[in-house]
């Protein structure tokens, strides 16, 4: 019974930390495009004032699952700031989408922002059908032209999500609990 209890834990432990879809996309790449600036943002954008899109046929994008296209719609605030917005991801034959928020913080040359945003899939065709994940996009936005270039790259979200951390305080307290039993046990056979 006692060796039931540790192998039980490790057990649950590894399906509580199963995603509730099998088709988590691992996504990484970078894309380079142009942004344009669309004017007043519609209601769904509320607080901030203004949107922007990135037209698909203006990007070039290379990825862990092959070349794609970008599109966004983004609700913004110029000068920096919040922003948040949706996005398709689109390799031809199939595609996913989904929504990102995060912002974009101007540097020291006044046209050039930093940008940094999280990216949650939300829904997939083809071979994403089903699919989840989230993923960051860090990059810079030039106004220097009209249109502004955008350059982004993709890789695994920088900061565990709190069902995450959750799961390794978890994991970690498990372990700790068995290296503990395990020490009670051998103390025992020692004397």
């Amino acid at each position: 019974m006692r060796k039931f209890i540790p192998a039980a834990i490790g057990c649950t432990l590894l399906m509580a930390g199963a995603p509730a879809q099998a088709n988590v996309v691992s996504f990484t790449g970078s894309v380079t495009g142009s942004s344009n600036f669309l004017g007043a943002a519609p209601p769904e954008c509320a607080p901030l004032p203004f949107q922007t899109a990135i037209d698909p046929l203006t990007t070039v994008g290379h990825s862990n699952l092959g070349d794609f296209t970008l599109s966004t719609k983004t609700c913004i605030a110029l000068g920096g700031g919040l922003s948040f917005g949706t996005y398709i991801i689109d390799f031809g034959a199939d595609q996913f989408s989904g929504s990102f928020n995060g912002g974009s913080t101007p540097t020291s040359i006044p046209t050039i922002s930093d940008t940094d945003w999280l990216f949650t899939i939300l829904a997939g065709t083809g071979r994403f059908l089903g699919a989840s994940g989230t993923f960051e996009g860090i990059g810079t936005a030039d106004a220097t032209t009209r249109p502004t270039h955008v350059v982004i790259n993709f890789g695994p979200p920088g900061v565990p999500e709190p069902r995450s951390w959750a799961l390794m305080i978890l994991g970690f307290g498990g372990i700790g609990l068995m290296l503990r039993r395990r020490r009670q046990a051998l103390l025992e056979q020692i004397a």
